[in-house]
C-alpha cells in the first residue's frame, strides 16, 4: 500500500483463523510511537493481545481474542 499525501493509518498483514497478524503504522515517523501505543491500548481494551514487534517500532503483533 502506498500513501501519496499526508494521510496516516494502519496496514494489517497476515492472520487467519486464530493466527497472529501484523498491524503497522503507515504515516510520518514523528508521532508514530504515540499512534502505535494508542492503537495497542484500543486492541487490548477489546480483549486482543497486542505486543510491539521486535523488528519494527512502528508495528504490533496482534493475537485475536
Amino acid at each position: 500500500m502506498e500513501f501519496s499525501d499526508s494521510r496516516a493509518g494502519f496496514v494489517v498483514e497476515g492472520g487467519g483463523t486464530g493466527r497472529p497478524f501484523l498491524v503497522a503504522f503507515a504515516g510520518p515517523e514523528s508521532g508514530a510511537g504515540e499512534q502505535v501505543a494508542a492503537y495497542a491500548a484500543a486492541l487490548r481494551a477489546v480483549g486482543m493481545r497486542a505486543e510491539p514487534d521486535s523488528e519494527d517500532e512502528q508495528a504490533l503483533r496482534v493475537w485475536p481474542a
